[in-house]
């Protein structure tokens, strides 16, 4: 899916509206949100005359990357057996105004 939304993306960066097309029928398109395909499809058509931009597309492409991030460091094993104390961690200091 991140690869089809990757395409996706770079083809509604392009204006290529044949790429556009291509991206939507793909089988994994139909998981796509109905904003993003209707989205999609009024910059493929022309609509706002090339000055549509794919924010809903965009949106939902760094929402589906974040979700796989977290789901990564779920599956990953803990690599801290204990959490920092206070003392390990390095706290900027503030001069004091006077």
């Amino acid at each position: 899916m991140l690869a089809l939304l990757d395409a996706l993306c770079r083809a509604l960066a392009a204006r290529d509206r044949d790429q556009i097309r291509r991206c939507l029928r793909h089988p994994l398109a139909r998981a796509l949100p109905r904003p993003v395909r209707a989205e999609a499809l009024a910059i493929a058509r022309g609509a706002g005359h090339g000055h549509l931009p794919p924010t809903r597309t965009l949106h939902f492409y760094y929402q589906t990357i974040q979700l796989l991030a977290v789901r990564d460091d779920e599956d990953r094993p803990e690599t801290s057996a204990a959490p920092a104390t206070l003392d390990q961690l390095s706290l900027p200091t503030f001069a004091s105004a006077r």
